[in-house]
């Protein structure tokens, strides 16, 4: 008879305190951000048809040279047959990038960019 009562309490007790928990844990996820094959995309990034539908990483370019770009305080060295692409570009050429300016990227098993990609980014509508 003991054990019913324990068992009677716990179950509901658990049961609660588990959704609870499954709720803190999403609610910390970001909305505007999926993985897509383990790689990164974001809802807001506008992207043309021959985009990759995800990417390594992503960030502001720091600083840029032919052989490295910095991205968010990281250096990243080109690979040789390094790609660069913008939206109306899929073939464009390192100059096509800036400081300030949005990218995505792809590495290889060198750690190395492959491709470098510039991102548009949505604006906010505004409400009236």
């Amino acid at each position: 008879m003991t054990f019913d009562k324990i068992c009677g309490r716990s179950v509901p007790t658990i049961l609660v305190c588990t959704a609870l928990a499954a709720v803190l844990v999403l609610s910390a996820v970001p909305g505007n951000l999926s993985h897509a094959q383990g790689r990164f995309l974001r809802e807001e990034w506008i992207l043309p048809d021959f985009y990759p539908r995800g990417f390594d990483g992503f960030g502001k370019i720091v600083e840029i040279s032919p052989k490295r770009v910095v991205i968010d305080d990281t250096a990243w060295n080109f690979s040789r047959q390094v790609k660069f692409a913008t939206p109306t570009h899929r073939d464009a050429f390192r100059d096509a990038f800036k400081v300030g300016d949005t990218v995505a990227y792809l590495l290889n098993k060198n750690n190395e960019i492959t491709s470098l990609w510039f991102i548009e980014i949505r604006k906010p509508i505004k409400k009236k």
